[in-house]
């Protein structure tokens, strides 16, 4: 009978003892606590190259702002050349010297918004557009307003465009305009008219619509209008060309109530007797008011 010394515990082969559980525990354990080494490792590098990146985004933006602070002041921007376009009735050296006054030194300080205001002040320029020219320019497009409006003030006649701006007064190299006049405006003179520009503008802007709602009528219908009277918004008045007759329009469905008129048989008998009307009144639907009509001889008529 063979008696072994060694304990249970000790044989290799029985792998239960607490030594070898230690062992193997220790050795289980150690392949985590290299994994969380290698990845806070890992995390560090990134980490040094995110800041390593982001060093280098910073050196390249302080480059570019070091080189705009430098042109930003440099004499090689300072203005120079400023070139126009556009301008036929505005005056091109008003126009550059605006400008020039408002835009001295470095042209990449200049604010072309505040010299686009300016520039809109003066009365042909209707928009101003401002674009820098490297390495010392400014070029300047100018697009004007064009008549399209007569205007009697104080017994002179003024053009204006559409929006009741007034450029000038009336001359033959504005051509021809087949326009009425207009008459009733705020103001005996263009200063006293510019102050009340905002209620003129509203006032002529209601003229033209109902001479807009005529025109699409027949052709011949705007034509005979040589006179318009825009003092009263709700009722415009009206004077043709063959006709000395104030012509109440009131305000709206202005074509209807002009083409009743003009198709009206008592107003054509008036017309071929040669009966004087002072005024006639289109303001009531489907009915014609003829006021303190005459004989031409100045004999009473109807």
């Amino acid at each position: 009978m063979k008696i072994s010394t060694k304990k249970a515990w000790e044989n290799p082969e029985a792998g239960g003892g607490p030594s070898s559980g230690r062992k193997a525990a220790a050795r289980r354990k150690a392949p985590r606590k290299m994994g969380k080494n290698r990845l806070a490792g890992r995390h560090i590098f990134a980490a040094i190259r995110a800041l390593g990146k982001l060093g280098g985004i910073l050196a390249i933006a302080g480059s570019f702002l070091f080189l705009g602070v430098c042109a930003y002041n440099s004499e090689k921007f300072r203005l120079n050349e400023v070139a126009i376009y556009g301008c036929k009735e505005s005056d091109p050296a008003a126009v550059e010297q605006i400008v020039r006054e408002n835009a001295r030194g470095n042209i990449l300080q200049a604010e072309l918004g505040h010299l686009q205001e300016l520039l809109e002040l003066e009365k042909w320029v209707r928009r101003a557009e401002i674009r820098r020219v490297l390495p010392s320019g400014l070029v300047v497009y100018i697009s004007e307003r064009v008549p399209g409006v007569i205007l009697e003030l104080d017994g002179q006649l003024m053009i204006a465009d559409e929006e009741g701006i007034l450029l000038d007064a009336y001359a033959p190299k504005y051509g021809k305009l087949d326009v009425p006049v207009f008459k009733g405006a705020i103001g005996q003179n263009p200063q006293s008219y510019r102050r009340y520009q905002e209620e003129n503008t509203a006032l002529i802007g209601n003229a033209l619509d109902m001479l807009s709602e005529i025109e699409s009528g027949p052709a011949a219908y705007a034509q005979k209008i040589s006179e318009v009277d825009i003092s009263d918004r709700n009722n415009l008045k009206i004077m043709l060309v063959d006709s000395t007759a104030e012509i109440h329009m009131g305000k709206g469905d202005y074509l209807n109530r002009f083409r009743a008129l003009l198709e009206s048989d008592e107003y054509q008998k008036f017309k071929n007797q040669n009966i004087h009307i002072p005024e006639i009144d289109l303001r009531y639907d489907n009915k014609i008011i003829f006021k303190g009509i005459r004989n031409v001889s100045g004999s009473a008529g109807k």
